[in-house]
């Protein structure tokens, strides 16, 4: 069955039509050069639900999805959650909000030496059984 993630507050789209994968993270990023993106822990099409609180996020459970898959997603208006060496390290809370309503949906996580992943909260988002995901025209 496919889900799509939805905004919690307003309703827009926030993923692509996905199906569901159980969670099997991946060993810390390593050795790679600045500024290369590194692997997601989900396939593009995928998500998995990641039973563990991730740091600051502070919510347990995140939805895991592969960053081609977000759509209405927006960096941070407070430059103080976009903190990384090369990209954002996630680790500043929230990083991403609804494009729409301008609501904090996730985390964005695409440092040199991290995974390259998008975690939705839990408390901020709606996932619908069978979901539309983005209408035409609306995109990341």
């Amino acid at each position: 069955m496919l889900i799509a993630f939805r905004c919690r507050s307003c309703g827009a789209p926030l993923s692509k039509p996905l199906e569901e994968r159980a969670w099997q993270p991946l060993p810390r990023a390593r050795g790679r050069e600045h500024h290369s993106y590194g692997p997601s822990t989900v396939r593009v099409g995928f998500f998995a639900r990641d039973p563990d609180p991730y740091g600051p996020a502070g919510s347990a459970g995140t939805w895991v999805i592969n960053p081609l898959d977000g759509v209405l997603l927006r960096p941070h208006t407070d430059s103080a959650r976009l903190h990384g060496c090369c990209r954002r390290d996630g680790l500043d809370g929230p990083n991403l909000l609804c494009a729409r309503c301008g609501g904090e949906v996730g985390v964005e996580i695409s440092d040199c030496w991290t995974e390259y992943d998008v975690r939705l909260l839990d408390s901020a988002v709606v996932p619908e059984p069978g979901g539309s995901g983005a209408s035409p025209g609306e995109g990341r």
